[in-house]
């Protein structure tokens, strides 16, 4: 649902809302036929304009919306990896003879391969799409940087690697994980290749049973990794002789943090290829024995949504945007699904026409004339407003007129569905005769829509020069959000560990919420074009130990929309103070890099890229100082921002110019 649905842009006070649960469910968007050969793997780019279809012999590039191939690549040995990086600029792809090929989006042209390695096993990108991390004939782990052509990091061969069925990244690419098919695992930290920890990722509820790992799943915005495992045993006090051996399936979920168990859901079929997503809570995956397609929701335990496909299913993909999921058959067929949100329809009013400020409109005629209209994936049978049936067209616009009473009206729009679900919206309208006619209320505004902010303000740097406003700024922000409604999450002085577990805290939080804000002040770095945000316990002599001791950027972001993918995202950055840290030709020196805001986010900067913000000389620093006067005003997000930046340039004299990335998907206000 377009988020304009959820934060209102005309003035409604909202006394009761009854609405259903949003669910997810698979709707069949498009059958594309290939070939005749099995596809192997499927690869969206990142706003889902291409897809790129693998079969035997070749990588059919097409287009996601008809379906229609631009370019094949011929492919003579197996491709283990293939996706688009660079903001969909540049194709990649890996093959099993270790060779590297890149090809511009212009128009598909391939580059002269690189070879990297002899015999590639499996292999895997990081969340930033610069390293290939792979496991190769010799049972090595190696890391390969694409943007310098240079090996990374090596993982010398074990007995786990020999085995591996599966490896994957956690959300901050501060860690990978190797598993094996018995359910061995090893995590590591790519840049140092040091074992962080092992575990064994079984069932165990039978003596001398066999856990077995058909197949994983994580993705670069959540906090766990999945498992589709099967456990095979001969039931207690049964032959051994004979074909008595049983066997239970089940998807298991872990905690990249901690490792442990989080969820366990027991299944029908034996899970053989998966795809985490869309949200935290949601997984879809197929069995070899069943041609279904199920999307099974993890906190709850139920298949919400299940599609069928006419051959066996060989490949699952689910889109970097969310959008649609693509499953692959053993007959060179690739079905693609639309991921819709079952949401309750949003009901907006257009006349009478409201004001902003969510107070009680007043008017001077008797005769109220109510039109509206009605937005969302459920049909409707019957509106009402005020308990009689209004004029409705089956579409989406509403009418119907009312007789006020002098004095305070409530009026109540409701709709029904074709399952008798009513969703229902109040706003209250002041009748008084034009003699007595009263001003409209200017009071205070009342907050609509749940809202979760994490405010982090970094001063007391252990290694490096202490900064003066930063706490002052979270303070200020943290204040201010909570005026305008927000739910508060607060770091003082955060070391690592605190800030990347108030960052996961968040994301979990984040998923039931309309708007998420974070704000960070301190000090930030850019290496190698990532940025990192630093903890008050990062002692930093170098770019690996930026990679190693801050906090990228890009994991805030992803948890962000992962989290809470149909709201408001918006992450503020105070955080280009002067940098005191030697991190050498790999880091700009100063200022954070350009990064593109996902669907429905806004990323403002206190200054543009690789320039300082000033600290300020007062209570606050110069932009949160300003940041924080425009959010008391009742004004669109876009001009809140708009006012900062001209605010800050003019009281720097140009020197601090501040800046945003939006991709928003309406009009929004936060009072």
């Amino acid at each position: 649902m377009e988020l304009v649905r959820r934060v209102v842009a005309v003035a409604l006070v909202l006394s009761s809302c009854t609405v259903m649960a949003q669910d997810i469910f698979l709707y069949p968007y498009k059958k594309v036929t290939v070939g005749t050969k099995e596809v192997y793997s499927v690869s969206f780019s990142r706003l889902s304009k291409w897809m790129a279809v693998e079969t035997a012999g070749s990588i059919s590039i097409r287009t996601v919306e008809d379906g229609k191939e631009v370019k094949s690549l011929p492919t003579k040995p197996r491709v283990m990896l293939h996706d688009f990086i660079d903001t969909d600029k540049t194709f990649i792809y890996l093959d099993k003879t270790g060779k590297v090929f890149q090809a511009s989006t212009d128009d598909f042209t391939v580059s002269t391969p690189v070879e990297v390695d002899k015999d590639i096993k499996i292999s895997c990108l990081d969340p930033s799409m610069q390293y290939i991390t792979w496991v190769n004939g010799n049972n090595e782990v190696q890391i390969y940087d694409l943007k310098s052509g240079m090996t990374a990091g090596r993982v010398p061969a074990n007995a786990i690697i020999k085995k591996c069925q599966f490896i994957g990244y956690d959300r901050f690419g501060q860690q990978f994980a190797a598993i094996s098919d018995q359910g061995d695992a090893f995590a590591y930290d790519p840049l140092t290749q040091k074992l962080l920890r092992q575990l064994k990722l079984q069932s165990g509820e039978f003596a001398n049973s066999r856990s077995i790992i058909h197949s994983a799943a994580t993705n670069s915005g959540g906090d766990r990794f999945l498992i589709g495992m099967q456990e095979v045993f001969i039931p207690k006090g049964a032959s051994q002789k004979g074909n008595m051996m049983e066997r239970r399936n089940m998807i298991v979920a872990y905690d990249w943090v901690s490792g442990q168990e989080v969820k366990r859901v027991p299944l029908r079929y034996r899970v053989d290829g998966m795809a985490l997503g869309p949200g935290p809570n949601h997984v879809s995956y197929y069995s070899e024995d069943s041609r279904t397609i199920n999307l099974l929701n993890l906190e709850r335990a139920v298949v919400g949504s299940s599609v069928a496909v006419d051959e066996k299913p060989t490949s699952i993909t689910l889109s970097d945007d969310g959008q649609f999921l693509a499953v692959g058959t053993s007959n060179g067929v690739v079905n693609l699904y639309e991921v819709v949100r079952n949401d309750p329809p949003e009901i907006k009013i257009n006349q009478p026409g409201l004001t902003r400020g969510y107070g009680e409109q007043v008017v001077s005629d008797p005769k109220l004339h109510v039109e509206g209209s009605v937005d969302g994936t459920d049909k409707v049978a019957k509106v009402f407003v005020n308990g009689e049936e209004a004029t409705f067209d089956f579409v989406k616009s509403f009418s119907h007129d009312l007789t006020l009473s002098k004095g305070k009206n409530k009026v109540t729009v409701t709709v029904q569905n074709t399952q008798s679900a009513v969703t229902e919206k109040d706003f209250y309208v002041t009748y008084e005769p034009k003699s007595a006619a009263a001003p409209a209320k200017t009071g205070p505004d009342k907050i609509v829509g749940k809202r979760l902010a994490l405010v982090i303000g970094n001063a007391e740097y252990g290694s490096a020069a202490k900064l003066k406003n930063t706490r002052n700024d979270a303070a200020s922000m943290a204040a201010e959000l909570k005026a305008l409604g927000f739910e508060v999450m607060s770091v003082l002085d955060g070391t690592y560990e605190q800030m990347k577990n108030a960052i996961y805290a968040f994301g979990d939080r984040a998923q039931s919420v309309d708007i998420s804000i974070f704000f960070y002040a301190g000090h930030g770095l850019e290496v190698d074009g990532t940025n990192y945000l630093v903890p008050i316990d990062a002692n930093i002599q170098s770019a690996l130990d930026v990679k190693q001791k801050a906090i990228p950027l890009g994991g805030v972001i992803k948890t962000m929309e992962f989290a809470n993918d149909e709201g408001l995202n918006m992450i503020i950055l105070d955080a280009c103070r002067n940098n005191p840290f030697p991190t050498g030709k790999r880091s700009s020196g100063s200022g954070l890099a350009r990064v593109q805001a996902p669907s429905g986010t806004l990323i403002a900067y206190s200054t543009d890229p690789g320039s300082v913000a000033s600290d300020g000389d007062k209570a606050n620093g110069l932009y949160t100082g300003e940041l924080v006067k425009q959010l008391k005003v009742s004004q669109r997000i876009e001009d809140v921002f708009m006012n900062t930046r001209n605010a800050v340039e003019k009281l720097s004299g140009g020197n601090q110019r501040p800046w945003e990335e939006a991709r928003l998907k309406g009009v929004f206000y936060l009072r």
